[in-house]
């Protein structure tokens, strides 16, 4: 999954940098995209960008993360001075856009101390600072009053985003025929974001949605990546944890039913009647109950 993340930030990016910048760091002009490689490793960050803010030029390092990663502080800082050796005498600024409510990042900044020190005193000697911004917690508006294109995919990521209506502002605005690419990375990310906040009806339509684009989508060299290896396994990791939550449940509360439940949900594809499925158990006052529930979503 992570790489359908990788392949459509990459993909936005590298169609106007300049539209990160005035949504990460606003008043900075992009000068020019440098290789993300970094010589003599096999290390890539998401970008590199030489960049001009109030009269000072610099390197700005900005990584998206759509997932917990506890080193993510870390592998910062690994860039950092990668990038300072790379392009001095340039200094680098290091950023990380939080796709998702679920990627947490540590806050800054990143300390580190002496080792082999008495107990109670420890000394500093490292602190690296970078700035984290939560995507999740900026409202669509936001995003559209910018005005960009390469921007507009990221609006069910956003705060209220993840709706029918905003979502249909996001398709009007990417008209498939112009922009194939944005449109398809739009609908991915739509359909992630439906299937997180467990919304079966809003799938639906935008499944309904996607199959009257797919003849002009198709063609996108991007097709085939998002379909095969994002939502068919974003949806395959939301029943699974569907099926789990049902059998947790069980455990729980009638432990005696626990290997039938797990029997009965793996018959189960389709994730609103899994959660139907918990909901109903939720009522359920007695073993027989949870039984007969159970016998009724098998049939």
């Amino acid at each position: 999954m992570e790489k359908v993340w990788d392949n459509s930030l990459s993909t936005l990016v590298n169609s106007n940098p300049q539209a990160f910048l005035d949504l990460m760091l606003p008043g900075a002009v992009c000068l020019q995209q440098h290789r993300t490689k970094l010589s003599g490793t096999q290390r890539q960050p998401d970008a590199v960008l030489e960049v001009k803010r109030y009269g000072e030029t610099f390197i700005f390092n900005p990584e998206f993360q759509s997932s917990q990663d506890t080193g993510m502080a870390e592998r910062l800082l690994l860039y950092h001075m990668l990038l300072c050796s790379q392009h001095k005498p340039l200094l680098v600024r290091s950023c990380v856009l939080a796709l998702l409510k679920r990627a947490k990042v540590d806050p800054s900044p990143l300390l580190w101390t002496q080792p082999g020190e008495p107990p109670g005193r420890k000394k500093e000697r490292i602190r690296f600072s970078y700035e984290v911004i939560e995507l999740w917690k900026i409202h669509h508006e936001a995003l559209v009053g910018l005005g960009h294109e390469a921007l507009y995919p990221l609006l069910p990521l956003t705060k209220g985003g993840a709706t029918r209506k905003i979502v249909e502002v996001m398709f009007d605005r990417l008209p498939a025929e112009q922009y194939r690419e944005f449109a398809l990375i739009g609908f991915t990310f739509a359909a992630i974001m439906f299937l997180t906040l467990k919304r079966d009806s809003d799938l639906k339509w935008l499944e309904r949605k996607f199959r009257h684009m797919h003849d002009i989508i198709r063609e996108s060299p991007v097709y085939d990546w998002i379909l095969t290896e994002g939502i068919a396994k974003e949806k395959a990791q939301g029943i699974a944890q569907a099926r789990q939550a049902v059998v947790d449940f069980v455990q729980e509360h009638f432990p005696a039913l626990a290997q039938f439940a797990e029997e009965v949900v793996a018959t189960i594809d389709n994730l609103a009647q899994l959660v139907r499925l918990t909901g109903n158990l939720g009522g359920a006052q007695s073993v027989e109950q949870a039984h007969q529930i159970l016998l009724d979503a098998r049939q």
